[in-house]
């Protein structure tokens, strides 16, 4: 996964693009160095390749945090960055995947360490931050679970099959042993052909043979089976 924390939410496609985090604390730190050596700002910019107004206002910016300054600088830090970066992604999956209280709670977390002057910590970014969080699990979850199955010796399977209505028609497979879901799918119809749809590719992933279903005995799904 990228990094998704970022300094605000909306960007302004006329100006020049923002500096990376991870660039922008490196070039900073390069500064630092530079003006310790001596070296007047305009000449550091010049070497850096950065308008000095930009440095400017990296440097007003972070001097005006109210914190210590060995945070601000850890922080501002590549591996600093990095570490909050694992952070505030844990905080997600910890908090909000796992332990289901709502992204509020991260929200209200920032603010109470102090991170809010590090990231933005508005309900709107880090709900941002979550959809990524849930995309990654989702991608994650799918592509490890297809190269277990793979890798498993064939397997005869009983499955359980339904139609459920929320939200709209959803054909449903799931293993009872495991409570593993074979296809939850979105459908227009709950047919024979709609259902060995639903199921060819979704067993093509796996090294099993479907040897019986149980169901509630809809037409459609009768077919399918003796089919």
């Amino acid at each position: 996964m990228g990094t998704v924390i970022q300094d605000m939410p909306h960007i302004n496609h006329r100006r020049q693009p923002r500096w990376d985090r991870f660039e922008r604390a490196d070039l900073l730190e390069q500064y630092r160095e530079l003006r310790t050596k001596g070296i007047s700002e305009r000449q550091a910019a010049k070497e850096l390749k950065v308008p000095r107004t930009t440095l400017q206002a990296w440097r007003l910016w972070h001097d005006t945090w109210d914190i210590c300054p060995n945070v601000a600088e850890f922080f501002q830090s590549g591996p600093g960055l990095a570490f909050f970066h694992r952070l505030v992604i844990a905080c997600h999956l910890v908090y909000v995947e796992v332990g289901v209280c709502g992204i509020r709670l991260v929200c209200l977390f920032l603010h109470l360490t102090g991170l809010n002057r590090f990231v933005a910590a508005s309900y709107g970014a880090q709900q941002q931050v979550n959809v990524q969080v849930e995309h990654a699990m989702v991608t994650y979850g799918h592509d490890e679970t297809v190269r277990l199955a793979k890798d498993m010796p064939h397997k005869d399977l009983t499955v359980t099959q339904d139609e459920t209505f929320t939200g709209g028609l959803c054909l449903i497979t799931m293993d009872p042993e495991s409570n593993f879901l074979i296809v939850e799918q979105l459908a227009q119809a709950r047919d024979q052909t709609t259902w060995h749809a639903c199921m060819a590719p979704a067993l093509a992933q796996f090294n099993c043979r479907v040897i019986q279903s149980t169901s509630d005995e809809a037409p459609g799904l009768l077919a399918y089976v003796e089919h």
